[in-house]
């Protein structure tokens, strides 16, 4: 059972599935946000020509509503409620042919080790897509320290902010206080959940070769999920917490690459800076 497990983890078939359904599933979760800011822009129109009556004694709150109607026309939300409902479908066509899956399946422990700073709409996406591979989903966490020697920075999030952040989507939780996770994977996973293969781990396809990966695969299968493109915490991070606002005006207006970080024309990363490395300070220390 645990081979036939791996065999259909690695199948064409279910790794064409998985990213089929994620993507569209990322999409229209996507077209949903955009719906939402639309009535919220809406009610916002309505409410400030409503206040602009009352304080003026005018009365141009209908008038100009209906002239946006014209002027705004994608403001009904017609065209992203045509699409979404065309992604909704094809979300049904892709279920229809998800392939038949072991006996068991659909039992197993799900693990899975992350960050999770900043918290975002692609780890939601990632979190949520790991139902597809078991009913019981565990989540490794690193603590801050380990946060730090594992990228060179600190958390914007402390560990009790991020925790409470991910813990809706999963549950059970687990801290890890060290940059190599083994030792705390292993005290999680039991070894009659090894032995009846009853266990997997799943992640981004961001980091294929993340650490402890050689211990994870031999005694579990391994599955990888796409990640929510255009979206990441690095983003994030450069564009609210830099403390370079050149870096972050231009990580505002930038490219991004497929894992969602800001590039330059050149296709560089745009990285956090020291203080010293940004234009603007340089001038301030030279002057």
């Amino acid at each position: 059972l645990k081979d036939e497990y791996r065999r259909v983890g690695k199948s064409k078939h279910f790794q064409n599935f998985i990213y089929a359904k994620k993507s569209l599933v990322t999409f229209e979760r996507e077209l949903d946000l955009l719906l939402e800011f639309l009535d919220l822009n809406k009610m916002a129109f309505s409410k400030i020509l409503k206040k602009f009556d009352k304080v003026t004694g005018s009365m141009m709150r209908e008038d100009k509503l209906e002239e946006l109607k014209e002027t705004h026309a994608f403001l009904d939300g017609v065209v992203l409620s045509e699409m979404k409902d065309r992604v909704t479908s094809m979300i049904d066509e892709v279920n229809a042919l998800k392939p038949t899956l072991p006996e068991g399946w659909e039992e197993r422990k799900v693990y899975t080790i992350g960050c999770f700073d900043l918290f975002h709409r692609g780890h939601q996406n990632v979190l949520m897509s790991l139902r597809e591979f078991g009913y019981f989903i565990v989540a490794g966490i690193h603590d801050d320290e380990s946060y730090f020697q594992l990228k060179n920075k600190y958390t914007i999030d402390n560990l009790e902010t991020r925790i409470k952040n991910v813990k809706p989507f999963v549950d059970q939780m687990f801290v890890i206080p060290s940059t190599k996770p083994d030792l705390y994977l292993k005290s999680m996973v039991s070894d009659q959940d090894i032995e009846m293969g009853s266990c997997c781990y799943a992640r981004g396809d961001d980091m294929l070769n993340f650490p402890g990966r050689d211990w994870v695969e031999s005694v579990m299968p391994v599955h990888f999920v796409p990640r929510t493109e255009s979206c990441s915490s690095t983003l994030i991070r450069t564009i609210y917490h830099s403390d370079c606002k050149d870096l972050q005006a231009k990580a505002a207006f930038a490219k991004t690459r497929y894992d969602g970080k800001p590039v330059d024309e050149d296709g560089n990363v745009l990285k956090l800076s020291k203080v010293l490395s940004c234009p603007a300070a340089m001038h301030v220390k030279n002057s």
